[in-house]
């Protein structure tokens, strides 16, 4: 070796080049064996049933099949039942109920008043001081030709912002039982307008009396 290649050794560095050299194995012992890869060491899974025992683990099955439930928790022979059910018996239940439907009665000397559920005090505001905004005369006209009037004149008024109207159905004095016909026309009418009236009553003597029916729109 020249003496330009030849190791300083009082450069800095010079401990760094013994750290590089191989250390040698002593005579009669082996060299020492290399850590196993990562990819040569057998990792342990669990299988799925494995997964599946373990999650289940202390669950015990039903001892017998449960009841099928319908939506509304009825069993199916009780919603069977219900179905066959006759109208009129629906509906004399739902009176009793009170439900949405517009209950009706009738006084012995001929007045009505009907009242959705709910809206008593419409029916109260009715008798002691409600005034019509506008009024329906259906004087001359037969009991299905009062129904449609009476029907497109509750939904239009209610559609511009009236809250109380009346319907002019007069007292009958023509008919042969002296009962009038449109009034009847005129309470089935009311009755079946569902949300558009809360309530309604025969008019008082000073605004139509039997005559007339006021109504409360909602």
């Amino acid at each position: 070796m020249s003496r330009k290649n030849k190791p300083d050794p009082n450069h800095p560095f010079a401990a760094l080049g013994k750290l590089k050299e191989p250390v040698p194995t002593p005579v009669g012992k082996s060299a020492p064996t290399p850590p196993p890869k990562r990819s040569d060491v057998e990792v342990w899974r669990p299988s799925e049933a494995e997964n599946f025992a373990a999650a289940m683990h202390g669950v015990m099955p039903l001892s017998q099949k449960p009841t099928r439930v319908t939506t509304h928790g009825v069993p199916p022979s009780a919603a069977a039942t219900a179905r066959t059910v006759p109208l009129a018996t629906k509906l004399k239940r739902v009176a009793a109920e009170g439900g949405d439907a517009l209950r009706v009665t009738w006084d012995p000397d001929g007045g009505v008043r009907g009242c959705r559920r709910g809206r008593e005090f419409a029916l109260e505001a009715l008798e002691r001081f409600a005034v019509p905004e506008e009024r329906c005369d259906l004087h001359g006209l037969d009991a299905a030709e009062a129904r449609i009037r009476a029907r497109e004149f509750v939904r239009s008024r209610r559609a511009r912002g009236r809250r109380c109207v009346a319907l002019i159905c007069g007292r009958g004095k023509r008919s042969p039982d002296g009962a009038s016909v449109l009034l009847d026309a005129v309470v089935q009418e009311l009755t079946a307008c569902g949300a558009d009236v809360e309530a309604f009553r025969t008019a008082p003597e000073d605004q139509g009396g039997h005559g007339a029916v006021l109504a409360a729109l909602g």
